[in-house]
């Protein structure tokens, strides 16, 4: 399979005080790739490193055929869900998807509103599209916020907690909607979670991180990791018991 990410001796971290070094993998197209860790370990930093919004201490962030994360930003050759959904409040859901098919394409406006109706049926939202974010569910806030990422038609999602926040079904939903974008679409996805369930389901490949160890402690599916991973810690967060370093 083709590899579309590729991270080489990364090392990442504020005021030049590095939190994790030596990170190094690759994603490939279509693959569900997942970055977990404890509270604190440096997935939010590593993901804001892979799009661009923070520079790497040392090491090479590259999207093969772009290049750096900043090329790969103008126009916009990824996606990107925050955790909170981050759309505008005063906007409806439609409006909010629009936006980016506004700022980096010359359609007219009436191929603009049919676009971004198409990603909202895409996750299930086209009913909802005159909503505000403000009277819909969490869910459906994350939904809208997948189909605004995927305006531009990008080969890779960048997801911050997908599942955060939400209830066993919803959360359930949404994992349900990622395979649908993965598998029936080869879209690329990368994504930052704790959610023990998602990971089980989605996942094909997992990078652990571990604040204490500075960096990478883990990388495999996750069900080999859950039952063969020879680092204590690892076997620790799948199977929900307390760290080691805690006992």
């Amino acid at each position: 399979m083709t590899v579309v990410l590729e991270v080489r001796d990364l090392k990442i971290g504020y005021g030049g005080v590095p939190l994790l070094d030596e990170i190094a993998f690759d994603v490939l197209r279509g693959q569900v790739f997942a970055i977990l860790g404890g509270s604190g370990c440096g997935k939010s930093t590593l993901l804001r490193t892979l799009i661009g919004l923070q520079a790497p201490l040392a090491g090479r962030v590259h999207f093969r055929g772009i290049g750096t994360p900043e090329q790969a930003m103008s126009p916009p050759q990824f996606g990107v869900l925050f955790q909170s959904a981050a759309l505008f409040g005063s906007w409806t859901l439609l409006q909010n998807v629009m936006l980016p098919l506004q700022k980096w394409t010359q359609l007219p406006q009436d191929a603009v509103r049919e676009v971004a109706l198409a990603r909202l049926r895409l996750v299930g939202l086209e009913l909802a599209a005159q909503k505000l974010p403000s009277e819909v569910s969490g869910g459906m806030r994350k939904r809208a916020g997948i189909a605004r990422a995927l305006a531009l038609d990008p080969p890779i999602l960048f997801l911050d907690e997908p599942s955060a926040g939400l209830d066993p079904v919803t959360a359930a939903e949404l994992d349900e909607l990622i395979l649908t974008l993965a598998r029936g679409l080869s879209v690329t996805i990368v994504l930052v979670t704790h959610e023990l369930p998602s990971i089980l389901k989605i996942a094909d490949q997992c990078l652990m991180l571990d604040r204490e160890a500075g960096g990478v402690i883990a990388r495999g599916a996750p069900r080999d990791l859950a039952e063969h991973a020879a680092d204590p810690r690892v076997l620790a967060f799948f199977r929900r018991q307390s760290s080691p370093r805690n006992q």
